[in-house]
């Protein structure tokens, strides 16, 4: 998908390294994005390359460095010296360290790293990656129009970006319209400079509104949702994960909601738990299909289908709901 989205893009027409020199690569890449070290732990490398393909004050580029060889990567320094780099893998794979993290980058998720913060990274023999720098004053502008606020926060964004979520669909087309203007440079007319200007503040403010970040609370605040929504929504999720162990916390996670507060609203709504509300959903299931003559399944198969794994508790939960055996409810 990565591959394909930069497909057009005339990169070669724009490549500032192409040597089979590590070091002399090295020094060059060094002074486009940060200086770094270099450590060949397979392999050999057989060339580097780097293209830079103006688009204002985006910089869209796209590196193949050390192919031939597994290699790391340690920039020198304690983070991006003011900007922030969005990692597009095209083919290969990655290993970046962040946060204490190890996280696996291939073409099937981006990686979006924030200025100052510490990383490094190994990459496979055959990796190739698209880069879209884009200076943090781009995320303070972005943040500040839609805010209205003074002066920007410093923002970190959350660095892994699947190609699936809502944050990667909202970008994708943003990604799309940077394709189109690369090439412009600086803008040569008051109209080129305006469009590009206008791209990079998409770009921002879609970043803001859609990839998980520091500062995301603060940000369009989400009303709370209304008490009957919220617990419709828990008991449909309920419904849908009878035979599933569900911990509160989970339940209450996918309403967003807090564990504590959905117990309130349960208690407050419904007058029992969650978790007792669902005992008796699955209760009545079990009810159900013993009174139903086509089920040939025996009772413990039942129970256990609907979430009982103790037995004997799952008797004597049953006797005191209908007030009867699950063997006299299926003689009936």
């Amino acid at each position: 998908m990565i591959s394909s989205l930069f497909s057009q893009v005339p990169f070669e027409q724009y490549r500032i390294v192409d040597t089979a020199d590590p070091d002399e690569a090295r020094q060059q890449i060094g002074e486009v994005l940060n200086s770094y070290r270099l450590k060949v732990n397979s392999g050999r490398i057989l060339h580097s390359r780097l293209d830079l393909v103006p688009c204002g004050r985006l910089s869209l580029l796209k590196s193949r460095h050390g192919y031939g060889a597994d290699i790391s990567i340690d920039p020198d320094c304690h983070g991006l010296d003011g900007y922030y780099l969005l990692v597009l893998p095209t083919q290969g794979h990655a290993e970046f360290h962040f946060d204490g993290r190890r996280i696996e980058v291939s073409p099937n998720k981006a990686f979006l790293i924030s200025p100052d913060k510490r990383f490094y990274f190994r990459v496979s023999h055959d990796y190739e990656q698209v880069l879209l720098r884009l200076d943090r004053p781009a995320i303070a502008d972005a943040w500040q129009r839609l805010t209205g606020q003074d002066q920007a926060p410093d923002i970190c964004f959350d660095a892994v970006m699947p190609l699936h979520t809502a944050g990667w669909q909202a970008l994708m087309p943003m990604l799309q319209w940077v394709v189109r203007c690369s090439g412009l440079g600086l803008g040569q007319n008051t109209t080129q400079a305006a469009l590009l200007a206008q791209t990079e503040m998409l770009v921002a403010t879609t970043l803001l509104l859609h990839q998980p970040h520091s500062m995301a609370e603060h940000l369009w605040p989400a009303p709370p949702p209304s008490l009957p929504q919220a617990i419709r929504r828990a008991q449909a999720y309920m419904l849908e994960h009878q035979g599933e162990r569900l911990p509160v916390a989970m339940v209450a996670s996918h309403c967003g909601l807090s564990a504590r507060r959905l117990q309130a609203l349960f208690q407050s709504e419904c007058g029992q738990s969650p978790l007792q509300w669902l005992r008796m959903q699955r209760l009545q299931s079990i009810r159900q299909t013993l009174l139903q003559a086509d089920d040939a399944s025996n009772i413990s198969e039942i129970a256990t289908r609907f979430g009982f794994t103790h037995l004997g508790e799952f008797s004597q939960a049953y006797r005191q709901a209908f007030g009867e055996t699950p063997q006299q409810t299926r003689g009936r």
